[in-house]
């Protein structure tokens, strides 16, 4: 096989994942295509985190079957260590199976294919080396670092510990080094990832994640610093700190709180109230007033009463995010809440997930409105998905900008930009100053 192609389902890691196969799959001389037909071997790194989206993968699966010549099909990611040998049973197009915790052996697996072999690599490695010298980069702007793996804190909901394994922190002088390779060719703005990234300890010097983050905002050429995603329990004094000394570290913080129940966080294992998780907010907002916060919030959890919703509806309100990301809950194998005996109907989801989107929806727009007339510091990322006429990028808080193209700026150029309109999803402006970059290699 000397052609690939890679779909990506799901979160930053799972986007990152990718990036890590395809330079292993570049490194054996193999060529990614833009189509299928061009395809030789389709990996679809998957997403098992909600069901919907394990239903998508599996449709996927069929239409890549019915194609001629038929590619082979390697399954990674997290519906990967779900179901295991379940796939190969699935369908005979699929080759291999590739677990989060075994992407080091994706040529392992290329070549089990070629002599003729169908192969699963399932499990977690705690040995296996994290090569950040081959991964492709996507991005010459923004590059996304790894520092930690897994997640310990079971919430009943989710499947993430059992597909993505026991919490795992990279030591911190390897990270210091991707970075400085990344800062070295360009890039301008770092985002740190981990599933319960504020629980990382470095495993050789036990440096905190605050201290990790006060270290990578020190390094020469980190222009800008992102990190997903917080966990409410372990985001601590020392953390607030970095965050209001450090002027590059993102005016934008997810922050998921799920639900505004104490009865339905406990349900969940969340390990906070209510009241803990405003009382940090507060504690946030007090010391960075121009923060943009983000959160999920899951609506129908089993025994979620009409009360127990008007309490996460008040918390959207209270804290009024500048995004918010919730869906409605979806039972996932090997999770305490899908044996729940109290679940709640699909037309009662549905028609509570309305309800919320409608208040932020609202909330969005207002706060994006408020920013009509103010000057914001935009990294262009490239030219809009509507226009080559405009330029996309985001603002320190993470907030999307479009603006029209002068003729003066390019990609990676951080520039000041006015606006003059807003959406719901997005800004709008006119460029009134720039900052050029530096010179960019084509990655």
């Amino acid at each position: 096989m000397r052609t690939f192609r890679i779909e990506t389902w799901g979160c930053q890691m799972n986007t990152h994942d990718s990036e890590r196969l395809e330079g292993l799959l570049r490194s054996e001389g193999m060529a990614p295509v833009e189509n299928n037909s061009g395809a030789e071997l389709v990996l679809l790194n998957t997403c098992s985190v909600r069901e919907k989206a394990v239903h998508k993968i599996m449709s996927r699966i069929g239409e890549l079957e019915r194609l001629s010549p038929r590619p082979t099909i390697g399954v990674c990611g997290c519906v990967a260590q779900q179901e295991g040998k379940a796939l190969l049973k699935r369908s005979s197009a699929i080759g291999f199976v590739l677990g989060p915790g075994q992407i080091g052996r994706v040529l392992e697996a290329v070549r089990a294919v070629e002599q003729g072999e169908r192969t699963i690599f399932t499990g977690f490695d705690p040995e296996e080396d994290y090569h950040f010298q081959t991964i492709f980069r996507k991005s010459s702007t923004r590059g996304m670092v790894t520092v930690m793996e897994g997640c310990e804190e079971y919430c009943t909901f989710c499947v993430v510990p059992y597909t993505r394994g026991r919490e795992v922190s990279r030591p911190v002088d390897d990270i210091m080094r991707e970075i400085e390779g990344l800062t070295g060719v360009g890039v301008r703005e770092i985002e740190l990832l981990g599933q319960t990234i504020n629980a990382y300890v470095c495993p050789e010097t036990q440096t905190t994640f605050a201290q990790l983050l006060s270290r990578v905002s020190d390094l020469n050429g980190v222009r800008r610093l992102r990190y997903v995603t917080s966990q409410p329990r372990h985001f601590g004094p020392d953390l607030i700190q970095v965050l209001s000394e450090k002027p590059n570290v993102s005016r934008y913080l997810h922050l998921p709180f799920q639900s505004g129940s104490n009865q339905i966080l406990k349900k969940m294992n969340r390990k906070y109230t209510r009241e803990e998780f405003l009382t940090l907010i507060s504690d946030i907002q007090l010391s960075v007033p121009d923060l943009n916060l983000s959160t999920d919030v899951i609506v129908g959890f089993p025994g979620e009463t009409d009360e127990d919703f008007l309490q996460t509806l008040d918390i959207l309100e209270t804290v009024r995010f500048g995004q918010v990301f919730a869906f409605a809950y979806s039972p996932r194998p090997n999770t305490p809440a899908r044996k729940y005996t109290d679940q709640i109907g699909e037309s009662v989801k549905k028609e509570r997930l309305h309800r919320l989107f409608e208040i932020t929806d609202r909330i969005s727009t207002e706060l994006n409105q408020a920013l009509v007339g103010t000057i914001v510091s935009v990294l262009i990322d490239s030219h809009s998905r509507r226009t080559d006429r405009d330029w996309q990028g985001r603002g320190e808080d993470n907030r999307v900008v479009n603006f029209p193209v002068t003729g003066r700026e390019r990609v990676a150029d951080i520039v000041d930009v006015e606006i003059t309109r807003a959406g719901t999803h997005s800004l709008y402006g006119q460029i009134v100053g720039r900052e050029t970059g530096p010179a960019l290699p084509v990655l």
